[in-house]
């Protein structure tokens, strides 16, 4: 939800509270008022009709008469220090047949000696005449308010927040690898140039220990491979002169540390590039033609393991990936399945099933010692006494983050199946049922 929709919500509702009681405030005033005029001007009638009294003259002549009524009272029946009240209530109302509510004003005069109680009285809007008509009028109100809000919640989020509209829009094209400062927009709005300073410092200080990171790497990696290369040559050479067996052994195992520090360095280095996204999507790839070329080029050695491929690869499939990226994918997960595949039951075998929805591998093999989804993690082996270095699937895993993929690892009857979605629409786990993997 927008924050302008927010706002003009939390507006609205305050003012449906505040007409809600102000309705009630208005009724009760409005109500007040006309009982308090109706009672100043039957006190005034009643002064008239005491005053014709007072003259001798016949108040039964003045055309209020009918709703007049005067009677003479004993001196003990005039209330002390009232001169005058007032009663409501419903009442008959001869002239329309009907109950109303009816205001009565009685006073008290003292006359020659005598004394008179006169009441006249007469029919006012009761409550429920009045409802409706403050009812229809703050329907308008809450209306038009409501209107007036919609439209200044429109202006505001153009206007008031289009520096904050225009931050966003900076930060969102930002990039690590971009040598140019952040150029954020100037605005007089104080907490929009709070945001803008910390995302300066905050970017500036990105940039900063980004640069300091790619330059430790490339430099450890370009220090690491000259000792690297000293050491294979040299014993290379030990291998060529005259050893004995123990010694041969040695040399045989220091070099298969070698070559397995040197994979782990070209591994990490590889994950840190993808992590600082320094592969960008430029066009999309024909993965159904690479895939093609990764198992051709693995053929042989999947002969060599006695190991039967199943391929499904659809035409002409293309995704939004790196090249690059999308070789090294299909190598990783190819090599993966051969690397791991064992001979289960007589039979050792591979699937493979690329269609347009996603891409899925399947290898016979024993099952993982550790949870399916923690093989995703650095240095993380489903089998601690195999010879991999457990970085093959973590990179895999990030390539799919970087490009959006979802990505599935499960192991069933007796399979490891790797499933990869290219369509967001679409998850892994769903992909392996539309597919129809048959692992029988």
């Amino acid at each position: 939800m927008k924050l302008t929709t927010k706002f003009t919500l939390w507006y609205f509702g305050i003012m449906l509270v505040v007409l809600l009681i102000g309705g009630a405030i208005v009724y009760y005033e409005i109500q007040w008022k006309i009982s308090r005029v109706e009672v100043v001007r039957h006190e005034r009638l009643n002064d008239i009709i005491a005053q014709q009294i007072r003259q001798g003259g016949n108040y039964e002549e003045h055309p209020t008469r009918k709703r007049a009524t005067v009677r003479l009272i004993p001196v003990d029946s005039v209330p002390a220090g009232v001169s005058s009240f007032y009663t409501r209530g419903i009442g008959w109302n001869p002239e329309f047949q009907a109950n109303e509510y009816r205001l009565v004003v009685t006073s008290f005069y003292t006359i020659n000696g005598a004394h008179y109680k006169v009441s006249t009285y007469s029919f006012i809007p009761s409550f429920y005449q009045l409802l409706p008509g403050v009812v229809d009028s703050f329907k308008w109100i809450l209306l038009l308010l409501l209107v007036l809000v919609v439209i200044s919640s429109g202006l505001i989020s153009k206007y008031i927040l289009a520096p904050f509209k225009r931050t966003i829009r900076v930060i969102q094209s930002f990039d690590l690898k971009q040598q140019d400062q952040l150029r954020l927009p100037v605005t007089r709005t104080s907490e929009f140039r709070e945001l803008n300073e910390f995302l300066k410092k905050m970017t500036d200080k990105a940039r900063e220990d980004y640069q300091s990171l790619k330059e430790f790497t490339e430099n450890a990696s370009h220090e690491l491979q000259t000792p690297t290369a000293i050491i294979r040559g040299k014993l290379d050479l030990l291998m060529e002169s005259e050893i004995r067996d123990e010694q041969a052994i040695l040399i045989a195992e220091t070099q298969n540390a070698l070559e397995r520090l040197s994979r782990i360095h070209s591994s990490l280095t590889l994950l840190t590039k993808l992590e600082n996204r320094e592969y960008a999507t430029k066009e999309p790839v024909n993965i159904s033609r690479l895939a093609k070329e990764a198992i051709a080029s693995f053929e042989e050695l999947i002969q060599m393991k006695s190991l039967t491929l199943y391929t499904d690869i659809a035409e002409n499939i293309y995704i939004p990936l790196h090249a690059s990226l999308a070789d090294l994918l299909l190598t990783n997960l190819i090599s993966n399945a051969i690397r791991h595949n064992s001979i289960v039951e007589g039979r050792g075998s591979i699937r493979m099933i690329l269609h347009s929805e996603g891409l899925v591998i399947a290898n016979t093999g024993r099952e993982p010692q550790v949870p399916t989804n923690e093989l995703f993690e650095r240095f993380k082996k489903g089998n601690p006494g195999s010879d991999s270095i457990g970085i093959g699937l973590a990179i895999v895993r990030q390539i799919c983050d970087l490009s959006g993929f979802d990505i599935l690892y499960e192991f069933r009857s007796g399979y490891h199946v790797l499933a990869i979605s290219f369509q967001s629409r679409t998850s892994a786990s769903k992909l392996l049922q539309n597919l129809s993997v048959s692992l029988s």
